[in-house]
């Protein structure tokens, strides 16, 4: 275990070594940028600095990479507002033309996962948390939740939705919209009532109640179960459940869901009653307020390296979504030679870390995977051994 004497300079050779090995990534692949880039303010954090650099402005994108390979940088972002002047320094001058719309879900923000979060301390007094990996799914999940009622409820073109996974634990869902969309020059009243609506703030059960229609056959009314094609309340938890059907495997139970002929309400009780439960208790997504409601929003750069866990900003089909798992796979540092690291912090004592299941204790100076060691570097709790 390091003295308290030259710690420091181990974790300051660690950061150089992550601040080294981020560059050669960054000579190699370039994150992806908004056509109107020009138009939009960057920011970075390196990995030997503390503070951000701000009102960063590109005119090309060879100026981009140069940047990068220049400054290495831990963090890197664009926002998702649009300037007139996106290089000053005063907010207030920049002349803010527009905004895409962002949404963040986060797996720890979810009530599954409150549990599933263990905080340690590092020696520098900062926090490094660990979320139980399954987590991701259900943000994967809420993620897709959200999409459908962008499109299938609000409207919005698909092909402008882009589901991005963080980088650490959770999804990025951004609406690229053109300066001159009106949407995109809504200010944050209008996207907090976004906000409230996606996540069914004030949504009143008895609206969820079967409808009720002529049966002709029996002469009398009789209840009308959820349907996808159905609008409204009613219309979200037949998709929730036509999703969460799909991703258990039954497709069957699917089909019925998003067939034109209604389902025999007897049938639907005995078939769909604990899936109703399940999604009455997703009609809400969990989306961080804050990040959707804010006009002038920095947001991670597609194929940027998030330096929280040294894992890749990726973009993901919502089909594949069912499927996304957090794996080395999500590393850019895959063709590196195993890292020797020595812990510094008291991590929990079993954890999981893209995939591999571990034991680690302070003093520990194991070989592990490169992938799994610049996580735990970024993390803080270890150093280059």
């Amino acid at each position: 275990m390091p003295s308290q004497q030259n710690l420091q300079a181990r974790i300051m050779k660690t950061r150089r070594y992550l601040e080294n090995i981020t560059r050669d990534y960054y000579r190699k692949r370039q994150p992806s940028v908004p056509p109107d880039f020009r138009l939009r303010e960057f920011a970075a954090q390196t990995w030997t600095g503390r503070s951000y650099i701000r009102h960063l402005s590109f005119q090309s994108t060879t100026a981009i990479h140069k940047f990068l390979v220049e400054k290495a940088p831990r963090h890197f972002y664009y926002s998702s507002a649009r300037y007139d002047q996106p290089g000053i320094d005063d907010m207030d001058a920049k002349g803010w033309r527009s905004a895409d719309i962002v949404f963040d879900i986060d797996a720890d923000h979810l009530p599954e996962c409150s549990n599933m979060v263990v905080e340690v301390e590092t020696p520098l007094g900062e926090k490094a948390s660990f979320i139980d990996e399954k987590c991701i799914r259900y943000a994967a999940l809420r993620s897709i939740i959200l999409r459908d009622i962008l499109v299938e409820e609000i409207g919005i073109d698909e092909k402008k939705i882009v589901v991005e996974f963080s980088g650490n634990r959770g999804f990025h869902v951004t609406v690229y919209l053109q300066d001159t969309d009106e949407l995109a020059r809504a200010g944050p009243d209008v996207r907090r009532e976004l906000v409230n609506y996606i996540k069914a703030v004030g949504l009143l059960d008895e609206i969820l109640e079967p409808w009720r229609g002529l049966n002709l056959r029996k002469g009398r009314p009789s209840p009308v179960p959820p349907s996808i094609i159905l609008a409204g309340a009613r219309g979200r938890l037949a998709r929730i459940m036509y999703r969460l059907a799909e991703a258990s495997g039954r497709r069957d139970l699917a089909r019925l869901l998003a067939g034109r002929e209604p389902i025999d309400y007897a049938v639907y009780q005995k078939q769909f009653a604990e899936l109703e439960v399940r999604a009455r208790e997703l009609l809400g997504v969990e989306i961080d307020e804050q990040v959707t409601v804010d006009t002038r929003r920095l947001i991670r750069a597609p194929w940027s390296i998030n330096g929280k866990t040294g894992l890749l900003v990726v973009p993901v089909e919502y089909t594949s979504l069912y499927e996304f798992s957090i794996s080395e796979r999500l590393s850019p540092f895959t063709d590196l030679d195993p890292i020797r690291i020595e812990v510094i912090a008291d991590v929990p004592s079993n954890i999981t870390v893209l995939g591999n299941r571990i034991r680690l204790r302070r003093g520990d100076k194991p070989r592990l995977p490169a992938p799994v060691a610049v996580y735990l570097l970024s993390k803080g709790v270890a150093v280059v051994a």
